[in-house]
């Protein structure tokens, strides 16, 4: 070919001026639109935790089947349409379960005669040592309605993987030695999660933990008792604040429990990922532009 042949292509300014001007204009009107719809999305989150709603920490997608205080098996799919809240167990240790059970027979009072609510227990313990005859002794102090509360029984590692994973329970560990002899195998958090009809895990990571809850408050305490002007009228409201929250962080975190859970009942939202659908047409939008501007350039060099 020979390139001595050819001549430059013929630039319209106008052209380029316009193919600016419109892609400058889309991403502007673009970037209003996802800024104005984001803007609102943070305002109905706002609404929607007053009002109860929790941030989502997971979604189930994958079921947890375990043998239950009767002898049968059965699945948590199986409670997709209500809402349910979780709590691990030790049935061989007594200590470790006082909170969370305590915690489980409020939810039950309060909330019991749904049927759209359910409660489950799952066991960290070898199944080959304390299999459902122990949960249902267990079920049994508790006056648990197979019907409304399950206690559940599982192969060690699925049954702790599944709470760690899964529900977000990353405090669960096995005690050593002395301590161990003391205390018992298994350490497990005094925390419950809450779960909706679509499965989605409810809450922040640490929240309704009442071991920690338990364990900031005597913090507290101990530091009021120190440092008695922690307590004067005076202090900074910000401290106060803080103060006042970890003073009663057992019922504040019992309160926001009963109001996420009284939520999800009159949620109708279901499971659904992010928004993207705004981004994805701007970004659509701002890459048709381009395209129909290189057509109309291509068939100006024809003319």
């Amino acid at each position: 070919m020979d390139v001595s042949q050819l001549e430059p292509a013929d630039r319209d300014p106008k052209a380029i001026r316009r193919t600016v001007i419109t892609l400058i204009l889309t991403m502007i009107i673009g970037g209003v639109v996802i800024w104005v719809k984001y803007n609102a999305q943070q305002e109905r989150d706002r609404e929607e935790q007053v009002e109860g709603r929790s941030p989502r920490i997971n979604r189930l997608n994958r079921n947890f089947a375990g043998v239950c205080q009767d002898g049968n098996v059965r699945g948590l799919h199986d409670l997709e349409g209500k809402v349910w809240v979780v709590a691990p167990i030790v049935p061989n240790q007594p200590h470790e379960n006082a909170i969370q059970l305590q915690k489980m027979q409020e939810l039950s009072k309060t909330f019991g005669e749904r049927d759209d609510f359910h409660l489950v227990c799952i066991s960290v313990a070898d199944p080959q040592e304390f299999g459902y005859e122990a949960l249902a002794t267990l079920a049994k102090e508790q006056n648990a309605d197979i019907n409304k509360w399950w206690f559940m029984a599982a192969e060690r590692d699925s049954a702790i993987g599944f709470l760690k994973d899964h529900l977000k329970m990353a405090h669960i560990n096995e005690r050593k030695g002395e301590e161990a002899e003391k205390l018992g195998v298994y350490d497990v958090p005094a925390m419950l999660r809450v779960v909706d009809q679509s499965r989605r895990v409810r809450g922040e990571h640490q929240q309704f933990d009442f071991d920690f809850a338990h364990y900031k408050t005597e913090e507290t305490q101990q530091a009021i008792k120190d440092n008695p002007a922690l307590m004067a009228d005076d202090v900074d409201p910000e401290v106060a604040d803080v103060r006042d929250f970890y003073l009663h962080m057992d019922a504040r975190w019992t309160e926001r429990m009963h109001k996420v859970i009284n939520y999800s009942f009159n949620e109708t939202e279901t499971d659904s990922d992010p928004d993207y659908i705004t981004a994805i047409v701007v970004t659509l939008a701002i890459l048709g532009a381009i395209f129909i501007q290189i057509l109309r350039l291509r068939r100006k060099a024809k003319l």
